[in-house]
């Protein structure tokens, strides 16, 4: 396979064309896509002409030179890199230029949030850094399933590699340990337990 910097759309597209007519349910068009084994169809008006797409896809995302770049289904693209002026809710500090709404990215007063992805720019740079990780990262629209390599798949909740709101917010409950209010990060992911453990343990 050439490298993603090489690509070309005729290197990724499928053929012949698969059109969905515009009044097409989602049910149907679900079902056709997989049925195709595509991720994605033209939409089509009662003229036949193109008027959109619909794709099982929400987020992609890749690194170009020192940027990661994070394109959009509904058209947006946003480029970010590690280190710059704005903070996230973690304390990261980024740098942005693009289309904020690729991601729902809320900014203010040198914050920087979004409600929709939560923790997005941590989350998709430490995945895109990852040596074990593929050159193009791919995250299902709501209500869609990535199924691993063994098979198995969580339909309902907890999709693999989703990066929604809807499967990635959980609860965290600390008993007899941790802070003393939640109010002391103003967001908490998963990676704040072990270090909260290991603590209490006196694991050093």
């Amino acid at each position: 396979m050439k490298p993603f910097d090489s690509m070309t759309a005729e290197d990724l597209m499928s053929s012949p064309v698969v059109a969905l007519n515009a009044e097409t349910s989602l049910a149907d068009a679900a079902r056709t896509l997989t049925e195709s084994e595509i991720s994605g169809a033209l939409v089509t008006d009662h003229r036949d002409a193109p008027v959109g797409v619909v794709s099982l896809f929400d987020i992609v995302a890749h690194m170009a030179g020192n940027e990661a770049v994070v394109q959009s289904a509904r058209g947006g693209e946003l480029r970010f890199q590690s280190g710059g002026d704005l903070v996230d809710l973690r304390g990261g500090h980024w740098s942005l230029e693009g289309d904020r709404r690729t991601l729902d990215l809320a900014v203010s007063e040198g914050r920087m949030w979004s409600d929709t992805y939560p923790d997005a720019l941590g989350r998709l740079w430490s995945a895109l850094q990852c040596p074990r990780a593929g050159d193009v990262l791919v995250s299902a629209r709501p209500g869609y399933e990535f199924v691993d390599w063994g098979g198995a798949d969580h339909v309902g909740g907890g999709s693999h590699g989703a990066l929604h709101r809807g499967d990635s917010l959980g609860v965290l409950i600390m008993c007899g340990t941790g802070p003393g209010s939640a109010s002391e990060r103003l967001q908490w992911t998963i990676r704040d337990a072990v270090p909260t453990i290991r603590e209490h343990f006196s694991i050093h």
